[in-house]
C-alpha cells in the first residue's frame, strides 16, 4: 500500500510517497505554477511510474481542495505539526519559511499545534523575497549561499517592504556596498522577521524551502538561537504529515 501526501503551496508543490510503515520513499517537487491540478498531477505521475499509487491522496496548502482526483484535505499547520512531532517526539516552536509566507508553530508534547502565527501582510522574508532580489541582481537565488559566505561583515537591511528593500540594496550597491555583504544582511533580515513572529524559549526546528536551499541561513539561525535544529527536506514535512495524520485517524 502506497500512499501519497501532496502539499500544493503557492510557489511549488511538493509530494511524498509513503509505505505502509509510514516510511518515505521518494520526493518530488515541482513548481506550482498557474494550476494546482496540472501540479499536483506531476507529482502523481512520478510516483506512478514506479509504485501504484492507493487513494485518496491526502492534501494540504493552498490547493488542497481544488484537485480532481480523490483526495483528503488536511490543515497544513497541522500537518506539518504532526510531521515535526514524528521525528523528534518532543515539544517545540517551528517556523517555517515558505515562498508566500513565514509561519511560527508551537507544538505541544503529544504533537498538537498549542498556537501559531502566519506573517501574510509582506512577502519580505521570504523565498518570493530572496527571489525577486536575485532577479534585480542579476543572480539565481542558489547563488546567495555562495555569496553571502564571502562576506566581511553585515549590512543591515532596514526596509520591511519588498519594493523598498530592493530599492534599498541597490542604492547601497551605486554607494559601493558589496554584494556579499548585502546578500548576508538580507539572510539576517529573514531570520530577524521570523524571530518577530513569536519569543522563542524552547527547542527550534526550521523548516520550507529557504532552509533547504539556503543552509546558511540554518547556520545563522544557531548562532542566534543556539537549540535549533532543520532536518533534510524539511520543506516535504507538511506534505508526510498529511499522511501520518489520516494513518493516525485510522487508528482510532
Amino acid at each position: 500500500m502506497y500512499r501519497a501526501g501532496i502539499d500544493l503551496g503557492s510557489s511549488y508543490t511538493k509530494g511524498v510517497l509513503v509505505d505502509e510503515n509510514n516510511n518515505i520513499l521518494d520526493y518530488h517537487l515541482v513548481k506550482t505554477g498557474f494550476d494546482f491540478k496540472k501540479a499536483s498531477q506531476k507529482i502523481i505521475d512520478k510516483f506512478s511510474e514506479n509504485f501504484k499509487i492507493t487513494y485518496p491522496v491526502y492534501t494540504c496548502g493552498y490547493g488542497r481542495e481544488q484537485l480532481d482526483i480523490s483526495t483528503v484535505a488536511n490543515s497544513e499547520i497541522t500537518a506539518l505539526a504532526k510531521a515535526v512531532h514524528h521525528k523528534y517526539q518532543r515539544a517545540c516552536s517551528v517556523i517555517d519559511i515558505g515562498g508566500q509566507d513565514t509561519k511560527y508553530v508551537k507544538v505541544n508534547a503529544s504533537g498538537g499545534v498549542e498556537r501559531f502565527k502566519m506573517n501574510r501582510k509582506c512577502a519580505a522574508g521570504t523565498g518570493s523575497f530572496i527571489e525577486e532580489i536575485a532577479f534585480r541582481l542579476d543572480v539565481t537565488p542558489t547563488e546567495f549561499n555562495d555569496i553571502a559566505q564571502q562576506a566581511t561583515e553585515e549590512i543591515k537591511i532596514n526596509s520591511y517592504c519588498t519594493v523598498f528593500a530592493v530599492s534599498e540594496i541597490i542604492g547601497r550597491i551605486k554607494g559601493g556596498t558589496s554584494l556579499s555583504n548585502l546578500v548576508l544582511g538580507i539572510y539576517y533580515s529573514i531570520i530577524d522577521r521570523s524571530f518577530e513572529l513569536s519569543l522563542i524559549e524552547d527547542f527550534l526546528i526550521i523548516t520550507g524551502g529557504i532552509p533547504d536551499n539556503h543552509p546558511l541561513i540554518v547556520k545563522l539561525f544557531k548562532e542566534k538561537f543556539k537549540n535549533t535544529e532543520s532536518p533534510e527536506k524539511s520543506q516535504f514535512l507538511s506534505a508526510y504529515g498529511c499522511v501520518l495524520l489520516n494513518d493516525e485517524k485510522k487508528d482510532e
